[in-house]
């Protein structure tokens, strides 16, 4: 049988029962909206996770140790000379204020500070979305200047469209110029609970005013340079800050923790692609019910057209040819199925990302649906309906030709 006969049959023998076919294709439409919108989804969200830590998150190093003291300026300074292949090495202190004020505050607030330098938000991948950052000179001084992000703002400002920038908050009692508003960040937490603001000011500032413990800097942030290798300027930085820590080596893990974003991203890709990939199981037993609907539709096909199933053979039709003929069917059933529940749960996904965005942090979702998705979803269609109709197919074709012409 031709290709051309072979579309044209499939054609007629579709709207002969169209009743039966559309709700066939209903079952597919609707497992592969659910497999194409999870997919989507959750593809959205990795990729926004992603995207949150900022361009730089890639080369970004963590060197944590967990002793009180923290790092000193001599230590430091000994790091940036026997590691040469960070871009900037930043100190980071943390304190708090019991109370963060403006002349128009009405409730009381606390606030967690977090004490940075001039290259702090170049290693986060933060951005500053008023203002500017701390200039040099300022985190040198210890200049009583702060950063605040924009939930800081709606609670000091009333208003997170409002402009703080040159404005005065105080600091339980202590005044410091707002020089700037930092993006807020779904993975940074964009403010503490019980009504603590996340703030930031020159490092220098919190050691001398806020720190809670210790006199040294108690995390140092690194961004590796373009094309170093930052597995392996990890473990460098490890050995290199517990020497120079002067760490027992073997109280290394114990004491000191050196980690790079790289590995937390590739830890959550590999996470949310395990996961997206038991969503898209999941969602699949809703095309595999739609497979078992299909099977049973040409079934029952088969039994209403065994008269035609005769008289084709009769006039010379052979078993390939029949096979074909309801493989085709199936095939086609499945595949139209697939291209509306593609183009349906691309939509719905688009609909939904707002929503979800929402649930897991305020980030911008855009669901994830590439070319190779789509041709996948229509791949699985063809293949649930060679799967399914196959043995629908086997079964007309094996039929007898004149028991089947006999057939009431």
């Amino acid at each position: 049988m031709k290709a051309r006969d072979l579309i044209a049959e499939t054609g007629s023998a579709l709207k002969a029962n169209k009743g039966k076919s559309a709700l066939t294709i209903l079952g597919i439409v609707i497992g592969i909206t659910a497999v194409i919108t999870m997919t989507s989804l959750v593809g959205g969200i990795r990729d926004a996770l992603v995207s949150e830590m900022g361009m730089n998150a890639a080369r970004a190093i963590s060197i944590y140790p967990y002793n009180g003291a923290g790092v000193s300026d001599d230590q430091l300074a000994a790091m940036r000379e026997q590691l040469p292949d960070y871009e900037y090495l930043s100190p980071s202190n943390y304190g708090s204020a019991q109370e963060i004020a403006t002349p128009t505050t009405t409730e009381k607030l606390s606030a967690s500070i977090t004490g940075v330098d001039e290259h702090y938000f170049d290693v986060s991948g933060l951005k500053i979305a008023q203002g500017r950052a701390f200039t040099q000179g300022e985190s040198a001084e210890g200049s009583m200047s702060v950063i605040l992000d924009s939930q800081a703002v709606q609670k000091l400002f009333s208003s997170a469209d409002a402009n703080p920038v040159g404005k005065i908050v105080t600091l339980d009692g202590t005044e410091a110029t707002v020089v700037g508003v930092v993006e807020n960040s779904a993975l940074m937490g964009g403010g503490g609970g019980n009504g603590s603001l996340n703030i930031y000011m020159p490092v220098s500032a919190v050691s001398l005013r806020f720190a809670s413990s210790g006199t040294g800097y108690q995390q140092i942030f690194g961004l590796a340079k373009q094309g170093v290798d930052v597995a392996k300027l990890t473990e460098q930085s490890k050995t290199t800050a517990a020497r120079i820590l002067r760490i027992p080596a073997d109280q290394i893990d114990q004491e000191l923790s050196v980690s790079s974003a790289q590995s937390v991203i590739d830890q959550m890709s590999s996470f949310m692609g395990a996961f997206q990939l038991l969503a898209g199981a999941v969602a699949g037993i809703s095309l595999l019910v739609g497979g078992i609907d299909i099977m049973n539709m040409m079934l029952t096909n088969v039994t209403e057209r065994i008269r035609e199933i005769g008289l084709r053979r009769a006039l010379g039709a052979t078993r390939h040819d029949v096979t074909a003929q309801f493989l085709a069917e199936a095939i086609a059933i499945t595949v139209m199925g697939g291209l509306i529940g593609t183009v349906l749960g691309y939509g719905l996904s688009m609909s939904l990302s707002g929503l979800v965005g929402g649930m897991v942090g305020g980030m911008a979702i855009a669901p994830s649906a590439s070319a190779q998705s789509v041709m996948l979803a229509v791949g699985i269609c063809i293949a649930v309906g060679v799967l399914f109709g196959y043995y629908p197919a086997r079964r007309a074709a094996r039929l007898d030709p004149v028991d089947a012409l006999r057939h009431q």
